[in-house]
C-alpha cells in the first residue's frame, strides 16, 4: 500500500463524542439508551441498531493476577460513568469472565456484553456459551463471535460450521431462545476468509485487527470492511495498540504511538467501536481522555502516519505479527 493511500475519513470524526470533567452516565437505563451529555458518544453498531460506545473495554487483561474482582468492578463502573458500555470478553480469557460476573449481574441492563466461542461444533459451541453465561452471571449476551475465524485449521470446514451440526447451528438456536442477540466473527489474520462469514448472511458484526501499522499488511480496512460497510455490518476494531506486549502488561506499540493509534482507528470509515485492553481505572481514563480529544488528521499528518506505519510494518516484529496468511 502506498504511504498516501489513506483509509481515514474526516466525516467519521463527526461521530466521536467529547468527555466533560465529572460527566456521569444516568443512573439507570438500558444499553440502547443514549449516554449522559458530555460522556463518550454511543453510535449504532451497524444493522444491529444497538447503541455502543466508541471505546470498548477489552477484558482479556482482567485475567491477570494483579487484577482483583474489586478492581474489575471499579473499572466497569467508572466506564459507565464515562459512557463506556461495550465489554468484550471470551471463554478463553482465563478468569476474566468469572471476575466480571458479580458486576455484570449488577449492571447487566446498562452494558453491551460480548463473548466468543472457539469451538466449531454444535455441542462445543453450546458448552462454551453456557459456561460464559454462568461465569458472567447473566441469562443472555448481546453478541457472540466465532473466535479467531481466520484460523483455517479450526474453522476450515465451512459446511459443518454453518450447518445444523456446527457452531452456527448452536448460535442460531441460542438466538431463538433469547440467550444471544447478535452473531459476529472475530479475527486478526487471513482477511479473505471473513468473506465466507459474510457470505453466510448470518453475521451481524465483524471484529478485526485494525491499526495504522497492519493496515499495510493484513489491511482488513480494504480487504474486508469495504464490502462489510455496503451491508451495514457492525465494525469493531481490536489490536488497536498492537495487542498485549507481555503477560504482565503493556502494548506492542511504544507509548509514542498511543495517541496516533487511537486517532487512526477512530477515523476508519464505518467503525463503531475501538476495543482497547484495559486492566484498571487509570488505563481506562487515559483511553477515554485520548478518544475525547482525538481530532482528524491534517493532510500532512495523514501522510506522516501512513509513512510511519509502512516503515514499522516492514520490521521483522510487525511483518507477520498476528501470523499467516496475510491475504
Amino acid at each position: 500500500m502506498r504511504p498516501d493511500d489513506s483509509t481515514i475519513s474526516r466525516r467519521n470524526f463527526a461521530r466521536a463524542g467529547a468527555l466533560a470533567a465529572g460527566a456521569a452516565l444516568a443512573a439507570s437505563g438500558r444499553a440502547e439508551e443514549p449516554p449522559a451529555v458530555g460522556a463518550v458518544e454511543r453510535v449504532e453498531l451497524g444493522r444491529t441498531g444497538a447503541k455502543v460506545s466508541r471505546l470498548g473495554i477489552g477484558c482479556a487483561y482482567l485475567d491477570r493476577g494483579n487484577v482483583s474482582t474489586d478492581d474489575v468492578a471499579a473499572t466497569i463502573h467508572r466506564g459507565l460513568e464515562l459512557g463506556v458500555n461495550y465489554l468484550d470478553v471470551a471463554r478463553t480469557y482465563g478468569a476474566a469472565e468469572e471476575k466480571m460476573g458479580p458486576t455484570v449481574k449488577e449492571v447487566r441492563d446498562r452494558v453491551f456484553l460480548v463473548t466468543k466461542v472457539l469451538e466449531p461444533t454444535y455441542d462445543g459451541a453450546w458448552k462454551s456459551l453456557r459456561e460464559s453465561l454462568k461465569k458472567l452471571q447473566t441469562d443472555h449476551v448481546d453478541l457472540v463471535h466465532l473466535h479467531n475465524f481466520g484460523d483455517d485449521n479450526l474453522w476450515g470446514d465451512d459446511a459443518m460450521v454453518f450447518g445444523a451440526k456446527g457452531a452456527m447451528g448452536a448460535l442460531r438456536e441460542a438466538r431463538k431462545q433469547g440467550l444471544v442477540r447478535f452473531i459476529g466473527a472475530s479475527g486478526h489474520l487471513h482477511p479473505s476468509r471473513f468473506h465466507r462469514a459474510i457470505d453466510s448472511g448470518e453475521i451481524d458484526v465483524l471484529m478485526n485487527a485494525v491499526n495504522f501499522i497492519v493496515r499495510h499488511t493484513y489491511d482488513f480496512e480494504h480487504k474486508v470492511w469495504a464490502r462489510a460497510r455496503t451491508l451495514n455490518l457492525g465494525l469493531v476494531a481490536m489490536k488497536v495498540l498492537g495487542g498485549a506486549k507481555r503477560a504482565e502488561g503493556g502494548f506492542k506499540m511504544d507509548d509514542e504511538h498511543y495517541e496516533r493509534a487511537l486517532r487512526y482507528v477512530l477515523s476508519v470509515p464505518g467503525l463503531s467501536t475501538a476495543v482497547v485492553g484495559l486492566e484498571n481505572v487509570a488505563e481506562l481514563e487515559k483511553a477515554v481522555a485520548t478518544v475525547a480529544a482525538a481530532r482528524p488528521f491534517s493532510p500532512e499528518e495523514e501522510r506522516d502516519v501512513a509513512r510511519r506505519g509502512l516503515e514499522l510494518a516492514a520490521e521483522p516484529e510487525w511483518s507477520k505479527v498476528y501470523g499467516d496468511p496475510l491475504t
